[in-house]
């Protein structure tokens, strides 16, 4: 299995190198105006533990989109443009490792990203059979009124980019645990949507599972059927409820 999927996985993000079908679309708009690449061109993979694959236990963290912003240097993202499919398996099979050492380098300086995903799960020991995926593959930025570019996302361009990429990705990573963080993420898979603080007290204080009937049926049919999923807080909107839910998860998991 390992061999095959990540071979799959590495081919997904490779056969869409060049993909913009988000960018310079007169449905995804913000504030009037059309997304925009960031220097960072194209899908970005996330981490995926080098165990991850042929793991019995997946555990899957699906959050929002690549921000735009330079917590890791543009440079370092080079290995990016070997994913294209005129080079050799060889040559794409060494830029993937490269775009992992990337994301390990580049975790600790992402914010609260390390404390809240792994110091709060104790998952430094589960490390290599964890994986990270976003809704939106690529980082976007869109200038606002005061014409600077921030980064950017919506509703329509994680549906837009879930319904032709990375759904995709979320089938070849195959977790039989998934995580959604931030309330966007949340959203985005139930079928229902309503604010992050409402549903931590529809859940109570000793649970963070999703029903797997509130998910959109488009989502179910990404995961197998024995598959759990959650929810959490987001990393770059951190506050003592994000930690919660992270303890909580962690003791329904029995990590």
């Amino acid at each position: 299995m390992e061999k095959n999927s990540k071979i799959k996985l590495i081919d997904l993000f490779s056969e869409h190198r060049n993909c913009n079908k988000c960018f310079d679309n007169k449905l995804i708009k913000s504030n009037g105006n059309e997304f925009r690449t960031s220097d960072i061109k194209g899908p970005q993979p996330r981490w995926v533990g080098k165990n991850y694959f042929n793991s019995f236990i997946r555990i899957c963290f699906i959050l929002i989109n690549p921000g735009s912003g330079n917590k890791t240097p543009n440079n370092e993202w080079g290995s990016l443009n070997m994913l294209d499919l005129k080079n050799t398996d060889e040559v794409r099979m060494s830029a993937w490792k490269d775009i992992m050492e990337t994301n390990l380098r580049g975790m600790p300086n992402w914010g609260a990203w390390k404390k809240l995903y792994l110091d709060s799960f104790g998952l430094d020991e589960f490390f290599n059979v964890i994986a990270f995926v976003n809704w939106m593959l690529c980082a976007a930025k869109v200038e606002g009124k005061n014409g600077k570019f921030t980064n950017a996302y919506n509703k329509a361009s994680l549906e837009n980019c879930f319904s032709n990429v990375s759904n995709e990705a979320f089938k070849i990573l195959d977790p039989n645990i998934v995580i959604f963080s931030g309330q966007t993420s949340i959203n985005a898979a139930v079928k229902d949507s309503i604010p992050l603080r409402e549903r931590r007290k529809l859940s109570g204080t000793n649970s963070r599972k999703i029903p797997i009937d509130q998910l959109k049926n488009t989502v179910r049919d990404c995961f197998q059927d024995k598959t759990e999923f959650y929810y959490m807080g987001h990393y770059a909107y951190i506050n003592s409820k994000d930690y919660e839910d992270a303890n909580i998860i962690r003791n329904e998991l029995g990590l």
